[in-house]
């Protein structure tokens, strides 16, 4: 049990840090950006930017939520 715990741990935490570290290639190839709502009147190219980072932070939140629980584990099975 102790051996599934650190593999699932570390499957967990590697999955998640690595969907952090791609969250912009991410955002861009799923096309979240034109699917942002942003409410600020503004020119055309500021919230092309708004939504890009928008996406962004969604896609790093999801890769936390899958990486926090990896760590957990982690200091579960490792201590």
């Amino acid at each position: 049990m102790d051996l599934f715990l650190k593999i699932m741990g570390i499957l967990l935490a590697v999955s998640g840090a690595g969907i952090v570290f791609a969250a912009k290639p991410i955002a861009k190839a799923r096309g979240m950006a034109e699917k942002q709502v942003v409410n600020l009147r503004t020119d055309e190219e500021t919230l092309q930017r708004l939504r890009m980072q928008k996406a962004i932070v969604k896609v790093k939140l999801a890769g936390s939520v899958v990486f926090l629980p990896g760590m957990l584990i982690i200091l579960y099975a490792f201590r």
